[in-house]
């Protein structure tokens, strides 16, 4: 029989599962809204979802690289303990392998994804099994691919306090023989462990959000207009101030922090220097456990 819409929003509204799920149980059960719900229930599925308006703070960012693709992604799960389950830790390294293997375009895509390594199973029916086994709120966060050109290009990783946070920095240089090199290797480890330990929010000045710097300079101009400082050197201070934001903000602007007395980019000059090649850095993607992009 057809399966509406609306039976399954009803359902959704009713359990707070997700809509694939609904959808199959309501085919299941012949479009009986009751008799899914009541076969739900047997699963332990809607005890699992209710579990959904409970903080999940906790949990494992992962990073995986292989070949022409990096990925980083987040788990949560509600408690530090859950966070050292095994059955938490396998399905949290079977859903980096599917992820990679499918490469789906958004959140939702990775959700509806089936793999023989869930059963056939979708990632969100994963999650809910998980769940119900555990006893405990269980969610699949975010997540980030980026397509390497093994050319020129290579991916670099960082992970601190065991998945509190994850970092990936890829690295482009103008040498064929050098992307693989020692130099590159260890510029790359300084490079990750810098974004994850200095938040910088972009590469470069130029490549900060448009919106994140009129909303630092509107800060910046009322905190001047309060100030009592003359109205004709206004513009300069804000000016200074956005400056020491750069420095703050920008990757390559930043002190280095295995040694403050230079910057990031003069870490990356002397490598340069010491192999006569150039070195761009193309991205970083940083996620800290729990916080938003």
């Amino acid at each position: 029989m057809t399966i509406t819409a609306s039976q399954v929003m009803k359902l959704r509204e009713a359990t707070g599962l997700g809509m694939m799920t609904c959808k199959k149980a309501l085919t299941e059960a012949d479009g009986d809204t009751d008799k899914a719900i009541d076969n739900l229930r047997k699963q332990g599925q809607i005890t699992a979802a209710k579990r959904a308006g409970r903080a999940a703070k906790e949990g494992k960012v992962c990073v995986l690289i292989k070949d022409s693709d990096a990925l980083v992604y987040e788990v949560n799960s509600e408690t530090d303990f859950v966070a050292r389950n095994n059955d938490f830790l396998t399905f949290a390294e079977t859903l980096g392998t599917v992820l990679l293997e499918k490469k789906p375009a958004d959140l939702d895509s990775a959700m509806a994804l089936t793999s023989p390594l869930f059963a056939d199973q979708t990632v969100e029916a994963k999650v809910l099994e998980i769940m119900g086994k555990i006893g405990e709120k269980i969610s699949f966060r975010r997540f980030k691919l980026i397509s390497i050109d093994q050319s020129k290009e290579r991916a670099f990783s960082y992970i601190h306090g065991n998945g509190k946070i994850g970092v990936i920095v890829i690295i482009t240089v103008d040498k064929s023989e050098m992307p693989d090199s020692q130099a590159i290797a260890d510029l790359g480890k300084d490079l990750a462990m810098q974004v994850a330990a200095s938040k910088p929010v972009a590469v470069n000045r130029e490549s900060v959000s448009q919106d994140i710097v009129e909303k630092e300079k509107e800060i910046y101009l009322s905190q001047v207009k309060s100030s009592g400082k003359p109205e004709k050197i206004w513009d300069k201070i804000v000016d200074g101030k956005l400056n020491k934001f750069f420095r703050h903000s920008s990757l390559l602007e930043q002190e280095f922090i295995k040694d403050t007395d230079i910057t990031v980019t003069d870490r990356i000059k002397q490598v340069e220097k010491e192999n006569e090649l150039t070195v761009t850095v193309s991205s970083f993607v940083r996620f800290e456990l729990g916080v938003e992009e």
